[in-house]
């Protein structure tokens, strides 16, 4: 997924758009920042450790998600309102649309709260 993501943070860079990862396979957070620059991935993520400062309460990230697996995506709006949720990786037409249609949303209510 990773061609895709960089192209949604390039093209959605001025939007109220933000892309979030937790990685899951256990590299260490030195390992995952070394994996994040070679692979050029240039937004937040964060380990998923039990007791890390990310966790919360001393559960891994994917607990307090609950996580059957892996990648599984959400899709947050603007009002921190879980909207879709993915298990597998969907169509990168329908992230698209999904996207297009809840940054729409944050728009009109950004214009209608002015």
């Amino acid at each position: 997924m990773w061609p895709h993501e960089r192209s949604l943070v390039k093209d959605l860079k001025n939007q109220p758009f933000a892309l979030i990862g937790v990685n899951t396979n256990g590299y260490p957070a030195e390992k995952l920042k070394a994996v994040m620059e070679q692979e050029n991935l240039g937004w937040r993520s964060f380990v998923n450790v039990p007791g890390g400062k990310n966790a919360g309460r001393g559960r891994p990230i994917s607990d307090h998600w609950n996580l059957a697996g892996t990648p599984t995506l959400y899709v947050l709006d603007h009002k921190g309102v879980i909207r879709y949720r993915w298990l597998g990786v969907p169509p990168a037409n329908v992230i698209d649309e999904v996207l297009s249609r809840l940054i729409r949303e944050a728009e009109q209510d950004k214009g209608a709260s002015k």
